[in-house]
């Protein structure tokens, strides 16, 4: 029976929240997303949802790149941009990478990184089946580097992405499972925007991300084009289902078959009439406005179960007609209970379990009758967490009995810091734990003019090649090291009962010794080589295999060694592409790498270079770098986020910047804590402690906490804690950081001479005393019962980083928006409201970011007489507080609280956790 083992168990490496990643358009997690302008620029991820309709952004398109032969002059282009001009996906990919490169380098530069010269990209494995073609991994590798050559790296190489998922886990969260010193079995499921990359990883008993072995190896693996897009069409075709006549089955039929055409790129949309081009393009529309719907209901669901009763529903605005010219729209509704249906027939039972079932059954040969015993999850369509629950129920009672699912709150980083981690390795083991290794066995069977396909014992004639002789028909086992073989002949013999007199027919499988399995067949273009006339056999057929860097395979057979070249008979086959991870040519080590995790969904970009894994190796084993990286995780989001920001520094300036960012963003916090729980309790008494604070800086910050928690003394409860900072030890070392500070800025000292750890590690402990017991977050769809006073939501904790998935069900007598930030207390069920001085809300900047957008904290008034600015969390976005604007209510209340220190109401309600 599955066990799932929830985020408690997990230590997390410190090197995970020091990975520093790069910011493009103020966020990490960049769209991946591109608006064409009329004499303009191309526009990329925030900035593009940020300019235009959905309508007019071109979006999933990296599954269509390995669709898209890089020979090709007249590649398909599906994809009609906002100009009208129709674009290729790898004219889409060049526009959107060679963007994401010029703007994080230019971010880098600011930051004073090393040049990164090595570029490692995540890939899916090699995709399967009916929906892309046998070469697709191979187009999509040739496709990526003819892009990004000439773009300042020196090496390009490739790592699949549930190899990256691997490496998190083991080296970054370092669960026990993972990371202790066993051999362990993970079946990695990877679901993403665009593919499913399904694999099992063998451990070996290491496990520090400093040895210079190989740690892991890969037994077997599979792939489909099916991910978060995939279900968002699911979903489409459902609504559209449900709004058209019963009698238009059959035109919405062939509407979808016509879409699928176009999208693959085989047909061109001006060969549809007129109705059918309007389904495709509505159709099309309707594919990327369902994603916020359904990412609101997952969300929002807080039983997973298979058969639990969910009443939760979203409307969905989709066209009336979609074969129209008419652009009316009808409102329709998407519930909880018809997503999990069609996520559990349409997408898990079609694709998903029979893809899981393949990679075990792939496995079992090399598994050796050993059980998997822990299941890792990545991706952000992995958040849809009937994935869970459908594993567990599919192979929990054999294949998977002995496993454990090792549960995250969130998946939706773990590629691109498992890329991270991977780049580290290579720095003590230049060809880091899963490059040039195959993935899945490679068998051989050979049929001589027709006399059948018995597997055939071969025997290695090429030293270094794994001895398999053992197992007939197996040529190169999983996990097999290609490195030294690369360009260099890899060679077999056989005794076959029947020289090939006439023809040879022989089948390159995955895995496999049926020549029927079509799916698994390797060498789809070719299977059949006549044999020349005249020709002699020596009593051993040759099998030659020469393999290229990019896993690109040519099978040649001897039939007849000669004394020299001209003299021998060989029959050359057609290549085929080899499940194998990229083989590096092996240059000198780099500098630095750039992690690039091109999502179809989101793409993220990492830097590490060999100062920073050193400053980390030597941050790790000292108690208070460790603990501060632990806190980047529980302390809320105003602290967590400047919080790991000063933990991936390694720079002397850039350091201490980050380090005077939190202990502004701690002061700040701790400020408006004290301040509003003494407006609870200091009764009728007239104070204008307020009016005060000039700004949001450490000094102004500093005297206003010590007068607030010096009024406040002996009432206050969430806050107490602050009063350790008013000791004499602890007050001298804040007092001297706060007063170096203006030093430091004005280059009178210099930052090296700055004790930074001390000041940062007081305000992180003492915060965490007092949120250790109070939880800092915001409510969702706080509502009245149909009968009754009262009022029912969910109270989200915003700790660590966002999203945020810790929930709390909420019952009270009073209601509260989502744009509220609060502070509650589980235990006694006390809640702080933190208006006017901080509130969450979205901003134009960044329309991906999901409700309630970005935390605004009070900064300091402006020169306009009743308006305010506020700072966000995490990014340079600010906010204006104005009564000419929507935020007059803000407003109003902080023109009081300049004039005097007002009562203040606290609520109670009652909390129980549903955990993540």
């Amino acid at each position: 029976m599955i066990v799932v083992q929830r985020e408690k168990g997990k230590e997390k490496d410190f090197f995970i929240n020091a990975v520093q990643m790069v910011e493009v358009e103020g966020t990490t997690n960049i769209p991946t997303v591109l608006l064409y302008r009329r004499g303009a620029g191309v526009l990329i991820g925030s900035a593009a949802l940020a300019a235009e309709t959905p309508d007019q952004l071109n979006e999933d398109f990296k599954v269509d790149l390995g669709n898209i032969n890089p020979e090709s002059r007249t590649p398909r282009t599906p994809f009609i941009t906002a100009t009208g001009t129709p674009k290729s996906a790898a004219e889409l990919t060049a526009d959107f990478l060679h963007e994401v490169v010029k703007q994080a380098r230019s971010w880098m530069a600011a930051q004073g990184f090393t040049k990164a010269t090595s570029l490692l990209l995540a890939e899916p494995l090699a995709l399967q089946g009916e929906l892309v073609p046998a070469d697709w991994l191979a187009n999509y590798r040739s496709n990526l580097r003819r892009i990004l050559i000439g773009k300042g790296f020196a090496d390009i190489d490739f790592l699949p992405e549930p190899f990256a998922v691997f490496q998190y886990y083991r080296y970054g969260v370092r669960h026990p499972l993972v990371a202790q010193r066993l051999r362990h079995r993970a079946l990695v499921v990877d679901f993403g925007g665009g593919t499913c990359d399904v694999c099992i990883i063998e451990t070996n008993k290491e496990g520090d991300i400093s040895q210079t072995l190989r740690n892991s190896r890969p037994l077997a693996a599979a792939s489909k084009p099916v991910g978060g897009f995939f279900v968002n069409r699911v979903i489409s075709e459902q609504l559209l289902s449900g709004c058209l006549p019963p009698n238009s089955s059959g035109k919405l039929k062939k509407g979808l078959e016509s879409y699928t055409k176009w999208r693959r790129g085989k047909e061109d949309l001006r060969i549809y009439s007129t109705e059918y081009q309007n389904f495709i393009r509505r159709f099309h529309g309707l594919t990327y406005k369902v994603e916020n719907p359904k990412l609101c209901l997952c969300r929002s669901i807080t039983d997973w179960r298979l058969d639990a009763p969910l009443s939760l529903k979203v409307p969905v605005s989709v066209p009336a007609d979609p074969f129209s010219e008419d652009a009316k729209i009808f409102n329709a509704v998407l519930s909880a209970m018809k997503l999990r249906e069609l996520f559990v027939q349409r997408v898990w039972n079609q694709y998903l379990r029979p893809l899981i079932k393949q990679t075990l059954t792939r496995g079992k040969e090399e598994l050796a009758g050993v059980p998997i015993s822990v299941v890792l999850l990545s991706g952000g369509s992995a958040n849809i967490r009937w994935l869970e629950e459908l594993i567990r129920h599919e192979f929990g009672s054999e294949e998977l009995a002995e496993a454990e699912v090792l549960r995250l709150p969130d998946y939706q980083e773990v590629v691109a810091k498992g890329l991270a981690l991977e780049c580290a390795r290579r720095f003590y083991n230049q060809t880091g734990d899963f490059s040039s290794v195959t993935y899945n066995r490679l068998c051989l069977l050979l049929d001589a003019d027709g006399t059948g396909c018995e597997p055939r014992p071969f025997v290695s004639r090429t030293n270094g090649l794994p001895k398999v002789q053992t197992t007939p028909g197996l040529l190169l086992p999983s996990a097999s090291v290609l490195q030294s073989f690369v360009d260099q002949p890899m060679r077999w013999k056989v005794r076959l009962s029947h020289p090939p007199k006439h023809q040879l027919k022989y089948y390159f499988l995955r895995s496999s010794f049926d020549p029927g399995d079509i799916e698994n067949l390797q060498n789809v273009e070719d299977q059949t080589l006549q044999t020349p006339p005249n020709c002699t056999f020596d009593a051993a057929l040759q099998v030659e295999l020469s393999v290229r860097e990019d896993g690109t395979a040519r099978p040649a057979f001897v039939y007849k060694t000669g004394r020299t070249e001209s003299e021998t008979i060989v029959a050359r086959g057609k290549e085929f592409f080899l499940d194998m991870t990229y083989a590096p040519s092996g240059a000198a080590a780099p500098e630095a790498y750039m992690g690039l995790d091109f999502g179809t969904s989101n793409t993220s970009v990492s830097f590490v270079d060999q100062l920073s894994v050193q400053v980390s190796q030597r941050r790790s084993g000292e108690s208070q770098w460790r603990e501060l990286s632990d806190l980047a995780d529980t302390l809320p989001y105003p602290l967590a986020a400047p919080l790991a920001r000063y933990l991936t520094q390694t720079d002397p300036f850039w350091l201490v910047d980050a380090a005077f960012d939190f202990v502004e963003a701690a002061l700040a916090l701790a400020a408006y804590t004290v301040y509003l729980e003494y407006c609870t309790t200091k009764g009728r008494s007239q104070t204008k402690l307020f009016k005060g604070l000039t700004q949001r800086s450490a000094g102004p910050l500093w005297h206003f906490l010590r007068d607030c928690v010096a009024h406040a003394a002996g009432t206050e409860l969430i806050s107490a804690p602050y009063k350790e900072l008013l000791t004499s030890e602890l007050f001298n070392q804040i007092d001297g950081a706060v007063t170096l500070w203006p030093k430091v800025k004005h280059k009178k000292v210099h930052q090296t001479s700055v004790d930074h750890l001390r000041p940062v590690t007081i305000l992180a402990n003492i915060s965490n005393q007092v949120f250790s017991k109070t939880v800092f977050g915001f409510f969702e769809g706080v509502q009245k019962q149909k009968f009754g006073t009262r009022f029912k939501g969910l109270f989200r904790h915003a700790h660590g980083k966002p999203p945020f998935v810790r929930t709390s069900l909420y019952e009270g007598d009073k209601p509260f928006a989502e744009v509220e930030a609060l502070l509650v207390s589980l235990e006694s069920g006390e809640i702080l409201p933190l208006l006017p001085l901080i509130y969450w809300d979205c901003c134009d900047k960044h329309p991906e970011l999901e409700p309630p957008g970005h935390c605004f904290l009070f900064d300091s008034p402006t020169k306009i007489e009743g308006a305010f600015s506020f700072k966000a969390v995490g990014c340079l976005c600010a906010g204006e507080v104005s009564q000419q604007n929507q935020y007059r209510f803000l407003a109003d209340q902080l023109a009081v609280f300049r004039q005097y220190d007002p009562i203040l109401e606290r609520s109670v309600g009652s909390f129980s956790d549903v955990g993540t």
